[in-house]
């Protein structure tokens, strides 16, 4: 069976071990995107969510301990936090969990066992979250609850934030078709029908575990039901 692919972040400003690190885990399957400190790192989460940050603590400008701590406060539990450090003292350990890191690895680390304790660490969060959406209409991204994101072309967009101001209410065909500045024409249901279809399928094609939630309702709209963020 195979396995998913995680959505990580890997701060190290070593550049050999960030190269072997993240060529290990990119070969175990996962997207990993590297960054040097912790302004690189707040621009790749700004940009997609990830499911797991893995952070070194000797970092130039603010370090691991830092940035966990404010990591922790920013996103409580959705975002997985694992140390991976040259710091092997037991009080190093400790402070470091103790800051909200959820794993703690002493260099070197074997990518295998590494891979393990990821997957193992993501079941756990997703095993606590209710299922949520995320909608970012700056990146023109929609994010499943399994944290894979889609680029939206700018009528999926248009049409999404429509429908995620307010989960669950039925938005009408003419509020649609307004937003999409298309007429309400003999054509007008059809045009709609298969933007729908086509953004169905793409998420479909990036996350085969889920069902985009918008769902028609006869002569009235569409209605997107489920939370979003």
């Amino acid at each position: 069976m195979k396995q998913s692919s995680l959505q990580l972040v890997l701060v190290e400003d070593n550049s050999e071990f960030r190269d072997i690190l993240a060529s290990g885990l990119r070969h175990c399957g996962h997207t990993v995107r590297d960054v040097v400190n912790a302004g690189e790192m707040d621009a790749a989460l700004q940009e997609n969510p990830a499911d797991i940050l893995i952070l070194d603590l000797g970092l130039p400008g603010e370090d691991g301990i830092d940035i966990a701590r404010r990591v922790r406060r920013q996103y409580q539990k959705e975002l997985g936090i694992v140390m991976v450090t040259a710091r092997g003292k037991i009080e190093e350990k400790v402070k470091g969990l103790d800051t909200g890191a959820d794993l703690y690895f002493v260099k070197p680390v074997d990518i295998l066992e590494l891979d393990a304790a990821l997957r193992s660490l993501q079941r756990r969060i997703r095993s606590k979250q209710p299922a949520r959406w995320h909608f970012n209409a700056v990146t023109s991204t929609l994010t499943s609850p399994n944290n894979r994101p889609a680029r939206l072309t700018a009528q999926e967009c248009i049409l999404l934030r429509s429908l995620v101001r307010s989960p669950g209410r039925n938005v009408s065909r003419q509020e649609i078709f307004q937003a999409l500045h298309q007429p309400d024409d003999q054509y007008g249901d059809k045009r709609l029908e298969a933007l729908v279809s086509r953004l169905r399928r793409k998420l479909k094609s990036i996350d085969p575990d889920v069902e985009l939630p918008i769902r028609a309702r006869h002569n009235q709209g569409y209605a997107f039901l489920a939370d979003v963020e």
